[in-house]
């Protein structure tokens, strides 16, 4: 070590408190900035698709964030798990999806909130009245708004009302999606836009009796109060705006259809199963773009990103003869995509002008949409915390054996030294021996052989009285040798198996390292899972 720089000499090897602190300030940081920081570094693109528009006096623009399936789970959600490992993960999706809602309401501060429905996990399943209310409560919980007057629509998902008529969906469930979110089918108008909101759950459920009785839509008589009728009522109306269209459950396309490259898997294909129905059938589709003629189309329940254009049977009220459908992510990380995400719609119309008090030609609302984001949280836990938790187990454990390794070379070359006092009361019982032995060896006595005067010999000054040291105990054993007395031929003899001094510290320092590393992993796992549950609580109460 002569050659190297004397600061280098002082470093190394690292001391205790080093190597704790340092991975003690590493895993804080490493938390702080995957628990709190890298939401809003994610979403620092994310920007409203209106920010590039020049500015234009007559022009007014509202901002609408859609979200779709949250789905939050309860304990029926993983019937396969245990009860630990249920709660565990409902606790990690919902603060997840806190943390998710908490950054994106702060970052994009929207005008109004749409959900695409899915809102609950099992919303349709049977329960008591009670246990939905806290359900329905954990929901507004996790999605508070802190402008409680903003605008806030809601679409039933078929998690929260149920598909098809199995024996564990529940009577009530539309009824308590109802009083607590809102009615199933409804329009509004939102920056001199037609919004509206399908009960696409329902659609199907009448779509396959209309098919099944052999009916067009033309002739169906439609449910009163359904969504067909609804449809149909409002397309008895002429509306100037353009219309907005929100849908759960996406319109049918071609099989071989494209999603586009924002899509993680696969694509969009027509099917069902249970509780579930992948797209609306191709006579639904049709007469929802036949009827209502839309400008554009957010439906959401395939949890993954999708972009597709329909063709419209005539032009829409914007003069185009197709029409945009765009899926919107799940916001949750628990529906098999990695980069869960939402969308931002601007709708942008212009002011009449004052002098004639009519809409500016050639200047119709137009809609503006884009894609946002979320963190990889699910790659947050697997590639960051899994391998830094083995890191830093595996220094440890490195470190703890080196400084007993270290620790028992540095005894071992003090051996030869006789101290009339021990430095290091854990080295007192092998010195002792050893000096004992020497003792012995002074007088001209067998190490193997023990006679009746043994313990009647006075002891050196070193050796320290206790009950440890008795020569009178049979089978005795120290700490350095293991002794037994015995008669042979009239005279009692001893047989003693002394262990070098090496190996009876080897195994004091054995379990000094794992006492030593165990202490260890507490002292530096408790700061990192400290800032853990600050960061859950400000995601929850700040």
């Amino acid at each position: 070590m002569s050659g190297y720089p004397r600061n280098l000499k002082l470093l190394w090897p690292p001391s205790h408190i080093m190597v704790v602190n340092g991975l003690r300030a590493a895993w804080i940081f490493v938390v702080l900035w995957y628990e709190v920081c890298t939401f809003d570094h994610v979403l620092h693109d994310c920007q409203w698709p209106d920010i590039h528009l020049p500015d234009a006096p007559n022009a007014r623009i509202a901002r609408v964030l859609v979200v779709a399936d949250p789905q939050i789970a309860d304990h029926r959600s993983y019937p396969m798990r245990n009860s630990l490992m249920k709660a565990l993960g409902q606790f990690i999706i919902d603060l997840n999806l806190r943390k998710s809602w908490h950054s994106t309401i702060n970052r994009v501060q929207p005008h109004a909130v749409v959900f695409l429905g899915d809102l609950m996990d099992n919303g349709r399943a049977s329960m008591s009245n009670s246990e939905y209310n806290a359900y329905a409560a954990r929901f507004f919980d996790i999605f508070k708004l802190r402008d409680l007057s903003m605008p806030t629509f809601f679409l039933p998902g078929n998690h929260d009302i149920g598909l098809g008529d199995d024996v564990s969906f529940s009577l009530e469930a539309a009824t308590r999606y109802a009083s607590h979110f809102g009615p199933w089918n409804h329009k509004t108008t939102i920056g001199n836009h037609t919004v509206l909101f399908i009960d696409a759950v329902a659609l199907v459920e009448e779509d396959v009796v209309r098919a099944a009785r052999g009916y067009s839509y033309d002739n169906w008589p439609a449910v009163a109060g359904g969504s067909v009728d609804f449809v149909k009522r409002f397309a008895a109306h002429e509306y100037a705006s353009p219309i907005v269209l929100f849908t759960h459950i996406p319109l049918a396309r071609p099989l071989d259809a494209d999603c586009g490259p924002l899509r993680e898997r696969g694509t969009i294909r027509q099917g069902h199963g249970f509780g579930y129905q992948n797209t609306l059938s191709n006579e639904a589709s049709q007469f929802l773009l036949r009827s209502l003629g839309p400008s554009l189309i957010f439906s959401g329940d395939d949890h993954d990103y999708c972009e597709y254009s329909h063709p419209l049977p005539f032009s829409s009220a914007s003069g185009s003869t197709a029409v945009r459908e765009i899926t919107v992510k799940s916001f949750s990380m628990a529906m098999g995509i990695r980069r869960p995400g939402f969308q931002l719609l601007s709708l942008i119309s212009t002011v009449p002008a004052i002098e004639t008090l009519t809409q500016l030609p050639n200047s119709p609302p137009s809609l503006l949409d884009t894609p946002c984001f979320l963190p990889d949280q699910l790659g947050i836990y697997l590639n960051i915390y899994l391998p830094f938790i083995l890191l830093s187990v595996l220094s440890l454990l490195a470190f703890n054996v080196y400084r007993a390794l270290a620790g028992g070379n540095k005894h071992t070359q003090r051996r030869p030294e006789v101290s009339p006092r021990p430095s290091h009361p854990e080295h007192s019982s092998c010195r002792a021996n050893d000096d004992y032995e020497l003792y012995r060896r002074s007088l001209g006595q067998s190490v193997t052989e023990d006679t009746d005067e043994d313990p009647m010999l006075p002891l050196p000054m070193t050796k320290p009285a206790g009950p440890a040291h008795s020569s009178k105990l049979r089978g005795r054993s120290s700490p350095a040798s293991r002794s037994w007395t015995f008669y042979l031929l009239g005279r009692r003899r001893r047989i003693s198996l002394s262990l070098p001094c090496s190996m009876a510290n080897h195994g004091v320092h054995e379990v000094g390292v794992l006492r030593g590393f165990s202490s260890d992993v507490v002292d530096v796992a408790w700061p990192p899972l400290l800032a853990f549950c600050v960061a859950a609580w400000c995601a929850t109460y700040v």
